[in-house]
């Protein structure tokens, strides 16, 4: 399972009313395989769902990275946290 580490979070525009903090994923082939079985078996309605919902589509199918060596990043503001 992937570890939450510090150093994997970034802090975009620290300080500023627009902050954000940056995640790195990179796409997992056995989660990715797994996924799509899942879509099969209901009928294309947890694509539905992954649709509705991009983080659960990323957290699904990809593994925590650095943002360096990251091929997906996922985008939270800060704003409601603090």
């Amino acid at each position: 399972f992937c570890s939450m580490e510090k150093e994997d979070l970034k802090i975009v525009n620290k300080g500023e009313e627009e902050e954000m903090e940056l995640q790195g994923y990179r796409l997992c082939r056995w989660r990715l395989a797994l996924v799509g079985l899942g879509v099969l078996c209901t009928g294309g309605f947890l694509l539905l769902v992954l649709y509705w919902m991009p983080e659960w589509c990323v957290k699904s199918t990809c593994t925590r990275t650095t943002a360096r060596e990251a091929k997906v990043v996922l985008l939270r503001s800060t704003v409601g946290s603090k």
